[in-house]
């Protein structure tokens, strides 16, 4: 990620979106931030946490050959963050917080189910728990659960499109089993 100009332009750009948001990071405990290695195709997670001054990656496929650029491409995204909450006079300072490998993170047994373990670190990790081998025994059924959530979600605008589309694409036998 380079940055070829000024941040406060792109963020002036930006503001409307913002400001909608930016009272909400004051007590934010947390930020969750998905990460993506374009090399191999692969997601993964940084997570911010303001409460225990720490950063964490978890990452569920785990390269030797990728851990420096992933952990480099974490300190530029928090970089940025610093940034940004200066920029905003958010009173967080992440600049100083410890960053590491989060320690017990399960691996995914196959190449195509990073992006959901990242939403499933996402949706533990917000309590504090770590994910549980069980939570991901069966990766067609989450898939099929991530993509529910996200059509039936009340802020999703394209909600009844979408339902239209599908229910008249599709028999009642077929819409049972991939709702269910």
């Amino acid at each position: 990620m380079i940055f070829c100009m000024s941040l406060q332009p792109f963020f002036d750009r930006k503001t409307s979106i913002l400001s909608k948001y930016i009272s909400k990071l004051h007590d934010c405990k947390k930020l969750f931030i998905p990460m993506h290695d374009n090399c191999p195709g692969h997601w993964y997670l940084c997570i911010i946490d303001f409460k225990n001054s720490h950063i964490q990656i978890l990452d569920s496929l785990r390269s030797r050959s990728r851990d420096e650029f992933r952990f480099k491409s974490v300190k530029i995204v928090v970089e940025f963050c610093q940034t940004f909450f200066k920029l905003y006079d958010i009173g967080k300072d992440v600049f100083q917080f410890s960053v590491d490998w989060a320690p017990s993170i399960l691996t995914q047994d196959n190449g195509w189910d990073c992006g959901v373990h990242v939403i499933k670190h996402m949706q533990t990790f917000q309590n504090g728990d770590c994910i549980k081998a069980s939570n991901l025994r069966n990766s067609i059924k989450i898939h099929r659960e991530i993509a529910s959530d996200l059509v039936l979600h009340k802020g999703n605008r394209e909600k009844q499109t979408i339902l239209v589309i599908v229910c008249t694409n599709t028999s009642t036998r077929v819409m049972r089993s991939l709702l269910l």
